[in-house]
């Protein structure tokens, strides 16, 4: 099979998933160089990009695309239904995906709560028993968007002693199990958050949670509370996280992700003592490149063979490997 994979960061990762993929013959392109490579691709593997007609216009031999991870909000579905090829995804829990995620929202909260930029303050001045912080044990954390990333961190949490309320689309009996003591749908996300000194995002992007953290979200938040993002930057009104801060409603924001990836160094809100970032790494460990890239093999494997794909995302396309 010839893979394409882009971007150009998967040369990084050759040395350790090369031989799931052995027997193929692989090419690796960034995005702006896919269009010129995608011709005689079978498969395009892909980390975030766009993928639309007019790069499928070019891809005259391929069966298959294959997102590098769940989020394929850049992919258009649609197009590649017509083109009658299958678009497949990893999903996140128990591939490391998820796990990896939800440390990362654990990381951002206990770096908050201990008041990390504090800490290293104390370290430099010589300064023992300073600063004092905040306990996540007897908190209550809301967590918004009970999907697999969602799941992943109330379970996490609970072990940490705090308490959950959780907000979703709907509700499932299996919320329960997750140590979920209260629960909101997502149309009353508002009547969520009083009382949460925590709040996580791990919500899908759509145009329905599209700065769902508006004024109006910022403003039913307990004073000194905590938001973490790990989700996707446009969850969050820039503007309305700036001047929650500003205003020392908020008492601090932890980002796995921002606007407009990677973020500029010299960002002001990067300055801001009340903000921790990391660079969109909350599903980059050990566990979740194996856990990725065997189940994207798996997949390569199955079109090889002719058997039916898994985690396929378009509508059942007569024909194709995802009838």
């Amino acid at each position: 099979m010839k893979i394409l994979f882009s971007p150009k960061t998967f040369e990084r990762l050759h040395s350790v998933i090369g031989h799931l993929f052995a027997g193929n013959k692989i090419d690796i392109a960034d995005p702006a160089d896919v269009p010129d490579r995608i011709a005689e691709a079978e498969v395009l593997v892909t980390g975030p990009m766009d993928v639309d007609e007019r790069l499928l216009e070019k891809a005259f031999s391929l069966r298959l695309i294959h997102q590098w991870g769940v989020g394929v909000e850049r992919i258009d579905l649609r197009a590649c239904s017509a083109k009658g090829i299958p678009v497949c995804h990893v999903p996140s829990r128990g591939t490391g995906n998820a796990e990896g995620v939800a440390e990362i929202a654990v990381l951002h909260m206990l770096m908050l709560a201990r008041r990390f930029g504090k800490v290293r303050e104390s370290i430099l001045n010589r300064r023992l028993y300073s600063p004092q912080g905040v306990s996540l044990w007897k908190k209550r954390a809301c967590v918004l968007g009970l999907g697999n990333v969602g799941q992943s961190i109330s379970e996490r949490l609970k072990a940490m002693g705090m308490q959950i309320t959780g907000v979703n689309r709907t509700r499932r009996e299996s919320f329960s199990d997750l140590g979920v003591d209260r629960y909101f749908p997502l149309d009353d996300v508002l009547s969520a958050l009083p009382g949460c000194r925590f709040v996580i995002l791990a919500l899908e992007l759509n145009e329905r949670t599209r700065e769902i953290a508006d004024e109006s979200f910022f403003k039913v938040i307990d004073a000194g509370a905590f938001l973490i993002n790990v989700a996707r930057a446009e969850l969050v009104s820039r503007k309305a996280l700036e001047d929650s801060l500003n205003a020392g409603r908020l008492a601090g924001a932890g980002l796995d992700v921002f606007w407009g990836e990677p973020a500029d160094p010299e960002d002001p809100l990067l300055q801001n003592p009340l903000v921790t970032l990391t660079p969109h790494i909350g599903g980059l460990t050990d566990e979740a490149l194996l856990g990725v890239a065997g189940s994207v093999a798996e997949n390569i494997s199955r079109l090889e063979k002719g058997m039916k794909l898994l985690n396929c995302l378009n509508k059942p396309i007569p024909g194709s490997e995802c009838s």
